[in-house]
């Protein structure tokens, strides 16, 4: 059997495996180029998850946790279903403050509920998944509560989830699923303006905008069933040229500065890279491999969105109004997801009755006002 003890302390671990689960085939041994610790291969595990956690030396403290919650231990000790847990490790736990405010019983139970997905993803499916959905159900994404997800990024750290814990251990089998080590605890996402706020680097710019044009109060307090946010990020507003910055942040272009950022925002659907949560609908739909088009209604009335999605793999490519590309995508939260896009949306203009859309370069302010002219005054918000 392999055990958290074998995981951590093997000397030969190889690369993740690329499809299906790693016990199937033959070991793969190779050097250590920072990758997660992978298992070696014994014989089919006789533990269930809840099992090899509670009985391992490395996440003694998320056993503690789990333990207080005996529908948890019941649901990851069944055989009726496969589950996959990112366990957070002792070491996890120790950046916690030592003298922090002890949570709530609710606020706990909703924090391991948001370490298992319920579904079997070894590491070869981690790793061609951009998100995954938890037992941690959101009131805030739909009609009926849907479920919270986490994403999975790879960069220089290697392979994260929600971009900030590292997985440090993957394939730990059990008899009802598989358990991947992560260097820090998953907490539930706050909502999609405290991300922004949170983030003063990349969205300073987006921030102000929002807070002088009312929107930042606005989209805080209006009661909304999930939504995505096209959040362009600082380098994408100076893009944009000082000249028509100067206008927008005036006190005369602040009105054509609210119907822009009206634009970017998308309400009551919430669109991940790979998964889809229609307002309309009380299920999430998974969005196909290959090429998937959709058109999303903005706060900007009578303006939506084109949305473009490639995926082949694990790659996927997101483009909006077809030129502008999310470089950033998945940002999860509570009540939607953001994706960080590399220029400012700007809205198509009818001409002839066509709508002819922007695709970037340079424009000038009474371009951008043309485009804004319709909206200014009649909004929504």
């Amino acid at each position: 059997m392999t055990s958290f003890a074998e995981t951590f302390d093997d000397p030969h671990h190889g690369p993740p495996p690329h499809d299906g689960p790693p016990h199937h085939g033959p070991p793969h041994h190779g050097p250590d180029h920072g990758r997660p610790h992978h298992p070696p291969h014994h014989h089919e595990p006789n533990e269930t998850v809840y099992q090899l956690i509670a009985g391992s030396k490395y996440t003694t403290k998320l056993a503690k946790l789990i333990n207080d919650f005996p529908d948890l231990v019941k649901t990851l000790n069944s055989t009726k279903a496969n589950y996959t847990i990112f366990a957070p490790t002792d070491k996890a736990f120790e950046k916690i403050p030592e003298h922090h405010h002890k949570p709530s019983k609710e606020f706990l139970e909703a924090l391991l509920s948001y370490h298992v997905v319920p579904d079997f993803y070894p590491a070869g499916r981690v790793l061609v998944s951009h998100t995954v959905p938890t037992l941690l159900k959101s009131k805030h994404l739909g009609a009926e509560p849907l479920p919270q997800r986490l994403s999975f990024h790879i960069g220089l750290r290697g392979l994260t989830v929600n971009f900030y814990s590292r997985v440090v251990a993957i394939n730990i089998f059990g008899t009802n699923g598989v358990i991947h080590g992560v260097d820090s605890i998953l907490i539930p996402p706050p909502s999609v303006i405290k991300i922004i706020d949170l983030l003063p680097g990349e969205f300073s710019t987006l921030e102000l905008g929002l807070g002088k044009t009312g929107l930042l109060e606005k989209l805080n307090t209006t009661d909304h069933k999930g939504g995505t946010f096209f959040a362009p990020s600082n380098f994408a507003f100076k893009k944009l040229g000082p000249r028509i910055n100067a206008f927008l942040f005036s006190t005369y272009g602040q009105k054509y500065l609210k119907a822009l950022l009206e634009y970017h925002v998308v309400p009551d659907n919430t669109l991940y890279s790979d998964a889809y949560y229609k307002a309309s609908s009380q299920a999430q739909e998974g969005i196909p491999k290959g090429y998937f088009h959709v058109d999303l209604p903005t706060l900007l009335e009578d303006r939506h969105l084109s949305v473009d999605i490639a995926r082949y793999g694990g790659f996927i490519s997101i483009k909006i109004n077809g030129f502008s590309r999310v470089v950033v995508q998945d940002g999860v939260a509570e009540d939607g997801v953001i994706h960080v896009v590399g220029d400012v949306l700007v809205p198509p203009k009818k001409i002839g009755g066509v709508m002819q859309m922007w695709e970037g370069g340079e424009m000038e302010v009474e371009e951008l006002m043309e485009r804004l002219e319709p909206f200014v005054g009649k909004s929504d918000l």
